[in-house]
């Protein structure tokens, strides 16, 4: 059976989305004893009949709590893995907002091949449900941002080696970049189309880093009043140079001519850098 992200093991759950109205950059690993209180509370309380007595904030629910007897998962009591198929979620006034809930994260997974779900998940080994529904203490959350692409590549060729946080960031060492991946995922995947050796390469972190940096005054190319903008993660375009457009170079408006225009200058800057970067193929 497929893995997911939201329930990768039997050890483990992420409800870092539950409930779905809760502040946004909420972390409940910040009031982890109180919440554990709270889902114990709400645990025994749903055993013996007792349901909704409190009320939704977005903080708490009284349907979130313990999906086994040892307290180790944490995830919603209605749902219907947890009643014999029956969704009960409608006796929340969010049922339907928890029918619909996701993240971009849980999407993106879903894209993977089952050998890049594993790999990946590796990286959560020894976690508890609090630490891997934190954004802070999860690295796969922040991995997932460079894309499912990248990942089903990598994971083909490496995918069983580099098992383990340890390991993994010792053999990429490019994966300890500060650098947000959704706005940097369409130059990385620009870099290892030939394979995952310069992610492999000392000073690669570096000196991609750098041509981040210099890419940023192509938003500088754009004609100052242009007719026709569009919005631009609304245009035909890949989804990660559309990220890269808003979310590095901070262009939200831009006619299609102008985008196609800096995605043949920065398809020319990576393939330069490429060439710079390493000669022959990679292995």
């Amino acid at each position: 059976m497929s893995v997911t992200l939201c329930a990768p093991d039997r050890e483990k759950s992420c409800f870092a989305c539950c409930p779905p109205i809760r502040p946004a950059g909420y972390e409940h690993i910040l009031y982890e004893a109180i919440v554990k209180r709270m889902l114990r509370e709400n645990t025994k309380a749903f055993a013996r009949g007792e349901t909704g007595p409190a009320p939704i904030t977005g903080f708490s629910c009284w349907a979130l709590g313990y999906l086994d007897p040892e307290y180790r998962r944490v995830g919603c009591l209605l749902h219907p893995l947890q009643n014999g198929g029956r969704d009960l979620r409608h006796r929340v006034e969010y049922g339907q907002k928890c029918r619909r809930e996701t993240c971009p994260e849980a999407r993106a997974f879903q894209l993977l091949d089952e050998g890049a779900k594993a790999w990946l998940l590796s990286l959560a080994e020894g976690l508890d449900s609090f630490s891997y529904s934190s954004r802070a203490k999860n690295p796969v959350f922040g991995l997932l941002g460079w894309g499912p692409g990248l990942w089903n590549r990598l994971a083909f060729h490496c995918g069983g080696e580099a098992r383990g946080p340890g390991a993994f960031y010792e053999a990429f060492p490019f994966f300890r970049t500060a650098l947000s991946p959704r706005a940097h995922a369409y130059l990385l995947e620009g870099c290892v189309k030939e394979g995952p050796g310069p992610l492999k390469r000392p000073g690669f972190r570096e000196r991609f880093e750098t041509l981040c940096t210099k890419l940023k005054v192509l938003s500088e190319r754009l004609a100052s009043h242009a007719d026709g903008r569009s919005y631009s993660h609304r245009l035909d375009l890949p989804p990660a140079f559309k990220d890269f457009l808003r979310l590095h170079l901070g262009i939200r408006k831009i006619t299609m001519d102008e985008a196609l225009r800096l995605k043949g200058l920065v398809d020319e800057r990576v393939e330069a850098f490429v060439r710079d970067e390493v000669p022959g193929r990679w292995s």
